[in-house]
């Protein structure tokens, strides 16, 4: 054991050294690549990690780890003064010696009992092997193996505190036999592929790394917790005197504030969670490597995202299944390199590893440009496994054979070998996603490439969730798989709902999604009719997303949206496909937490082809429509707000609205939110005084602002054919009619910024070409209110705009030769060409292929996502997210290398 009293210095000591190793392989990795051409200043930079754990552990006894570290800065040094070339063998020498490095570290207290001679030895051969080799003879320095038996390479780092990988043992006996013997260099790479414990270790490193059990946070956050603790106090010692005087009109204004500061509360501590998704990223670049290696292959990894933030716990859970479809990549996707040349392929495979935020969920794709996956072959397999019969497969689509790749036991290998072939990966890979309440689906095409999509929540602590009855009991619907509610009213259950082969399907706008009833699939009986109550009853259902599935679950009513806590299930219930947990609400009972991908699998639904996820009435196309919240201001004017404008809705007591100069604000979760008034900014007839208001919070240029809404009417579907003449004013985008009254459709931007007209100063902060001006946008939308609104805005910050009415139109528009275009942004539903249709289109073009297609529609669910991103789209917006589209614009423009004129996108943003 160490020589040591202060075991908090040392378990600083363990923090701060593996952080400065975090790098260590992409670091090692650049060194490889550049080889001749190495940068000085990398190197230095691994030195001073490799030096400072050195010094750090000499000093706290722990010699072990300083006797590796000291080897190691021998090789860096002979790095630094350019006396050893990096290559690949010695290269793998340090990515081992970094992996037993980073495990000692998470297991001091036995690391000084762990034999790390092999590495060392293997350290001092390269080191000798480089003093000792003259310049014309370096090449002999590093003699390679015989091209018929390729050297293994390493294998993906295992994590600290975890025993040390072994499946290349018996690559690496094959290795010795064939190799020559006798030079240092040729041990040390032998050595690099030998188990990291050494064989004599007695010892294995186990245990928990001191940096798991630890996080760093910024000052300015926890700047931010402790103000938040102290307004905590102040509302609790405020509550504590109002229920002491027994002031029951002071008992409203204190809860709220209360709520305000615990929500902000809750927000900074998840925020302390968050973690790049990086962490897990940055090993796959050393997996693809090795395994190229190994296979004998030549693959290069990209990867997108790596600053995007995710819950602890999801970061520790993901990088298993992760590394799985990573491997899968490599070895089944991308072909041999001589395979490639002769189908006009690059030599050399690409794997796209991508992260980003979309609809409140993490979405990673894995997308390659190998072989994809041959349905047929999919069939054959499953028959021959006995997983499905030959009039299954007859039957079977495409892409429903290759969903069968998740079943458990099913394999496309030939062969079983130590990277594939055993069939328990795939449906492993799917379950543990799905334990974290995530989803995967995969796309593919023969001779082009494979795209899984995995999309996960944000956290797993606290989940927003949906509450409703079914029978004598609530459940909880996690709200990032709600698509949206849907309530039929009795007289049109007969009509809206129909039978197809005995089972229940509902058609929503033209489309046909098969119906669940809660109470069946949980064996539970229904709630009974009030006495005296026809037996004709309105239906609620819930429409979800269970990745490329959308089905609606009936249940008896919905109670109300509240954030809950996630626990475990019991042990009696734990095996239950239909629960993903449990919590307590706010009266104290507890609700099951509903998982809508194990009832899916439960009821045995599935995209049977895709045909069935768009099937449209007889009467012909539906009318596209936009979800709205419907308010009054005054008892006898109807407004309208489309609902992906608004961020919040809060209720609140009119008297705790305060006025500030001449200004209404409203103290909102720790500061000071303004509030605007409709019959303030257009023509409008004052409100009655009422105790009680709504507020719509929404943003502008990062900003938020209130709206006071007096009446809540409904949320309901608008159509798109609004009339923007008749009541046309600023702040007004048109008037039509809802609900047979006249509405008028508010511009909540342009409310903002007659209200407040100093934040919205124009600029030229748009994307420009050098060559031709401002980028030139081509805008395709069959809605002739949306195509206006879009031109309008996107003319209005500077850019350049065409507008056409559909596909076909924008397709001859930009196959004339006069005509350029760098960007297209076009609706999904449209006559005679889709968006989809005109996305193909493009992508298969080749003076076209590589224009940026950004989607403006109003279908947002996984699966219309996941179809336009396998037509080629690069981003989703859902219609009237204006800042969200502008900065989606300025990103794609300028990644697509058109310079931007201004350095920030806020004003611009704020523009319009």
């Amino acid at each position: 054991m160490p020589n040591i009293t202060d075991q908090d210095l040392i378990a600083e000591f363990v923090v701060e050294s593996l952080e400065h190793l975090a790098d260590i392989e992409s670091q090692l990795l650049a060194m490889e690549s550049a080889g001749e051409n190495i940068d000085a200043d990398l190197v230095n930079t691994v030195f001073r990690a490799i030096h400072s754990a050195k010094g750090a552990a000499g000093f706290l006894g722990l010699n072990t780890i300083s006797r590796l570290a000291h080897n190691m800065e021998n090789i860096l040094n002979l790095f630094r003064n350019r006396e050893l070339v990096p290559t690949t063998s010695n290269i793998d020498v340090l990515l081992r010696c970094a992996d037993v490095l980073r495990r000692l570290l998470g297991d001091t207290a036995t690391s000084n009992e762990v034999d790390i001679t092999e590495h060392v030895e293997a350290l001092a051969g390269i080191a000798s092997g480089a003093r000792s080799a003259a310049p014309a003879a370096a090449p002999a320095a590093e003699p390679q193996a015989a091209p018929a038996a390729p050297a293994p390479a390493a294998p993906a780092p295992a994590s600290a505190g975890q025993p040390p990988h072994t499946e290349d043992d018996e690559d690496s006996a094959e290795l010795e036999q064939s190799t020559p013997a006798g030079t240092a260099a040729t041990a040390a790479h032998n050595a690099s592929s030998q188990p990291a414990s050494g064989a004599d270790s007695s010892k294995q490193l186990t245990g928990k790394s001191a940096a798991d059990a630890s996080i760093r946070v910024s000052v300015e956050l926890l700047d931010d917790l402790m103000n938040l603790a102290g307004e905590l106090v102040l509302s609790r010692n405020r509550l504590l005197q109002v229920v002491a005087a027994r002031d029951t009109n002071q008992i409203d204004a204190v809860a709220t504030g209360l709520d305000h500061v615990t929500a902000d509360l809750q927000e900074a501590i998840m925020r302390t969670r968050m973690q790049t998704i990086g962490t897990v990223f940055s090993k796959f670049r050393r997996i693809v490597r090795d395994l190229s290696v190994k296979l004998g292959k030549d693959c290069q990894l990209l990867v997108e995202g790596e600053d995007v933030e995710v819950d602890k716990s999801i970061i520790e859970s993901i990088g298993d299944p992760l590394t799985h479809l990573i491997r899968n990549s490599v070895d089944h996707g991308i072909e041999m390199p001589e395979q490639r040349v002769a189908q006009g392929k690059p030599a050399q495979g690409t794997i796209y590893l991508r992260a980003f935020h979309q609809a409140g969920k993490v979405h990673i794709s894995i997308t390659d440009d190998g072989r994809g996956i041959d349905a047929q072959k999919v069939k054959e397999k499953a028959v021959t496994r006995g997983l499905i019969t030959p009039d299954q497969a007859r039957e079977m689509s495409d892409q429903e054979a290759v969903r069968l790749i998740f079943q458990p036991g099913f394999s496309l290998a030939e062969k079983v070998s130590d990277v594939s072939g055993r069939g328990v990966g795939m449906d492993v890979v799917r379950s543990n996603i799905e334990k974290l309440s995530g989803t995967v689906s995969i796309e593919t095409t023969m001779n082009a490439g494979t795209r899984i999509d995995v999309r996960l929540p944000l956290t797993l602590a606290i989940v927003p969730s949906l509450i409703v009855w079914c029978g004598a009991r609530k459940f909880a619907i996690p709200q990032a798989s709600i698509n949206e509610l849907v309530r039929i009213r009795a007289v049109e259950v007969a009509k809206r709902i129909e039978h197809v082969k005995n089972a229940e399907m509902f058609r929503l706008r033209g489309v046909l999604l098969p119906l669940v009833r809660l109470n069946h699939v949980l064996s539970m009986a229904p709630a009974p009719a009030p006495e005296g109550a026809s037996s004709a009853k309105a239906v609620y259902i819930i429409v979800v997303d269970s990745g490329a599935l959308r089905y609606g679950l009936v249940v008896d009513s919905v109670a109300d949206s509240e954030e809950i806590v996630v626990k475990p299930l019991g042990h009696h219930i734990q095996e239950s496909t239909c629960l993903a947990g449990a919590t307590v609400l706010g009266d104290g009972t507890v609700a099951p937490i509903l998982d809508v991908t194990g009832i899916a699998t439960h009821m045995n639904l599935k995209v049977t082809s895709e045909d069935n996820t768009h099937l449209k009435s007889n009467e012909g196309e539906t009318e596209e429509t936009q979800t709205a919240l419907i308010l009054r201001n005054h008892p006898d004017e109807q407004f309208g707000v489309p609902m992906q404008l608004i961020a919040r809705l809060e209720r609140i007591r009119s008297d705790s609205v305060t006025l500030v100069g001449m200004q209404e604000v409203l103290q909102y979760r720790g500061g000071t939110l303004p509030l605007l008034r409709i019959e303030n900014l257009i023509t409008a007839q004052p409100p009655p005084p009422r105790p009680t208001v709504s507020v719509i919070v929404f943003t502008v240029a990062k900003r938020e602002i209130g709206l006071i809404v007096p009446q809540l009417v409904d949320i309901g579907q608008i159509p798109t054919n609004v009339d923007t003449r008749t009541l046309k004013q600023r702040g007004i985008l048109g008037s039509l009619i809802v609900q047979d009254t006249t509405t008028r459709l508010l511009n909540l931007y342009e409310l903002a910024e007659l209200a407040f007209p100093d934040w919205f100063t124009q600029t030229d902060a748009v994307v420009v070409s050098q060559e031709r001006g401002p980028a030139r946008l081509l805008v395709v939308e069959d809605s002739a209110f949306f195509r206006n609104q879009l031109t309008d805005m996107l003319q209005e910050v500077g850019y350049s705009v065409t507008g056409t009415e559909d596909g076909v139109e924008a397709w001859e528009l930009l196959q004339q030769p006069e005509e350029h275009f760098d960007m297209v942004i076009t609706d999904i539903e449209m006559p005679r060409m889709d968006g989809l249709a005109l996305a193909q289109n493009i992508r298969n073009h080749a003076a076209l292929s590589r224009l940026p297609i950004i989607a403006v529609t109003s279908l947002g669910s996984d699966a219309d996502i996941q179809r336009g991103e396998a037509a080629g789209i690069d981003a989703y917006h859902i219609k009237l997210e204006r800042e969200e589209l502008l900065n989606t614009i300025m990103t794609h423009l300028t990644r697509a290398g058109i310079s931007s004129s201004s350095p920030s996108l806020d004003l611009a943003c704020a523009a319009y």
